[in-house]
């Protein structure tokens, strides 16, 4: 059994480095990143929760904050997050980005892409999920509006005086792109 045992951890170690070994990643200069081909772009994809406890703006002494900062999927009871199929979702980190395989919808929360503008000088393109016109296609089937399950919260202050709580929570409205480019 030991004899095995040895073998098998011999052959785990030498698979780990044989992968190692084929996976080195080496820098590339300007020239050599530039002939390389393939899909460009990123998309990334976030989920979010977090406390936050304090976060303020000072100026000239005077200060505005939110403090006891949270940001989650808000799914806190039942009520408020219901799956579509009659349950609930449960609560944990808000998932920004939208994903309906049913309908090969796959949206991350920021896609990074480098694009050519009219000009045909390149820019960087920074684009948030089209959940508008995904959601109108939906409504316009008799569907219900997709949501992003998110919630930030906090306790808003001026100076050390509590003004109340703000909330901000459930996205169904958005889309846009950021394009950047030098001149």
């Amino acid at each position: 059994m030991f004899a095995s045992l040895n073998r098998l951890s011999a052959l785990c170690a030498s698979l780990l480095l044989c992968s190692a070994a084929q996976a080195a990643m080496e820098p590339l200069d300007n020239e050599h990143l530039g002939r390389i081909s393939g899909q460009d772009g990123l998309s990334i994809r976030a989920n979010v929760q977090a406390s936050i406890g304090k976060a303020a703006w000072i100026d000239n002494g005077g200060s505005v904050s939110l403090r006891n900062v949270k940001i989650d999927n808000g799914c806190t009871s039942a009520a408020l997050c219901p799956d579509g199929r009659g349950g609930a979702l449960a609560f944990g980190p808000a998932q920004l980005g939208l994903s309906l395989p049913i309908f090969g919808i796959e949206l991350p929360t920021l896609a990074v892409d480098v694009v050519r503008g009219a000009s045909g000088q390149q820019q960087l393109a920074l684009t948030l999920p089209d959940l508008t016109s995904i959601n109108k296609q939906l409504n316009a089937s008799g569907l219900p509006s997709q949501t992003i399950r998110l919630r930030v919260a906090g306790d808003l202050y001026v100076g050390e005086g509590r003004l109340g709580s703000i909330e901000v929570r459930d996205i169904q409205d958005i889309s846009g792109t950021l394009r950047i480019w030098g001149h």
